[in-house]
């Protein structure tokens, strides 16, 4: 059942709906602009695997859904700039118009599918993630093999649903974590400050506003999971023809979980799962790998699952004796 409650009270906003089947196994509950969606998988309550959707503002609270009359979701759902819904698709025996090792764009409204991309014999096995590049937005996702696939987020896999942009050379190693993490270069260049005036000037008009920095993108970087470190790669483009350079590794970081970037920092997650240690975060030079600081033993039990994230100046890693670590970025130069 869906509950849309009020922060202060906790009461609810909204008549209860039915969103979920009884007895699923549901997972990554995620609200973009007027929708919640969910996924469905290991056959929990025989719900069937698949995407799930509520409009949040409709009256009747209809649900849609796709099932994937084939292989279990992978990782999280990812999302386009207008809304579209891409979902990676694991191993399993498809029926009918069913998908299995696939990426999947769905409708975000009515989750209709709209296209997809699939290799035979090649089993996807991290979620998608999406990035801008130039006019075109682009899908990543991991390989069982070791490769890194990029595709066209307006045409998955092209007229015959198996042709990629690129994909990568083994990156050396197997996937760890639900997604691939990227980042882009930023250079921001303040304007110079105004001359002194030599002569009163007259009042203006109208108010003008202050000169604005100028913000220069630069490289775009994916950064991969691997079961002992982190892999690099940075993105190339030669006339429109896009390519993966391997450019660092980080090794000894045992069962990372998906790295995270802020300001050109990359910021690792020894997860301690396997072997089962204390957990360590590392924080590395985006562009280089060099480490620049580590936790060391700060944790000493393992990290919870999809217990790490970053914001207000700070990394948070939740640990499984029920523990919330605070590391500070910022605070700590002060």
């Amino acid at each position: 059942m869906l509950h849309v409650l009020g922060l202060p009270s906790g009461k609810d906003l909204q008549k209860p709906a039915e969103f979920i089947p009884l007895n699923a196994g549901w997972s990554d509950t995620i609200a973009v602009n007027t929708t919640l969606y969910a996924t469905t998988t290991a056959a929990c309550g025989s719900a069937p695997n698949g995407v799930w959707a509520i409009d949040l503002e409709s009256e009747s609270k209809a649900v849609v859904s796709w099932k994937s009359n084939g292989g279990p979701i992978v990782g999280r759902l990812a999302f386009a700039s207008d809304g579209t819904v891409f979902a990676t698709i694991g191993p399993g025996t498809a029926t009918g118009d069913g998908k299995a090792n696939a990426i999947v764009a769905l409708e975000p409204k009515t989750l209709a599918l709209k296209s997809w991309y699939a290799q035979p014999g090649v089993e996807i096995v991290t979620g998608p993630s999406v990035f801008k590049h130039g006019e075109k937005e682009i899908v990543t996702a991991a390989t069982k093999d070791g490769r890194i696939v990029l595709l066209d987020a307006a045409s998955l896999g092209g007229a015959t649903h198996a042709t990629a942009l690129h994909v990568s050379a083994p990156v050396g190693g197997s996937f760890e974590g639900n997604a691939l993490a990227t980042w882009q270069e930023m250079t921001i260049t303040q304007p110079p400050p105004a001359a002194p005036a030599t002569t009163p000037a007259a009042p203006p008009a109208a108010p003008v506003p202050p000169p604005q920095p100028t913000v220069t993108l630069g490289s775009r970087w994916i950064l991969a999971p691997l079961t002992s470190g982190i892999a690099a790669l940075k993105l190339a483009d030669s006339g429109g023809t896009l390519s993966l350079e391997r450019a660092w590794t980080a090794q000894n970081v045992a069962s990372p979980a998906t790295p995270i970037a802020v300001n050109g920092v990359v910021f690792a997650l020894a997860t301690g799962r396997a072997p089962r240690a204390g957990a360590v975060l590392h924080a590395y030079e985006g562009t280089t790998g060099k480490e620049l600081w580590t936790s060391k033993t700060a944790m000493s039990v393992p990290a919870s699952p999809g217990s790490f994230w970053s914001a207000f100046s700070q990394v948070y890693v939740g640990t499984t004796d029920g523990t919330l670590h605070a590391f500070g970025f910022l605070d700590e130069r002060r």
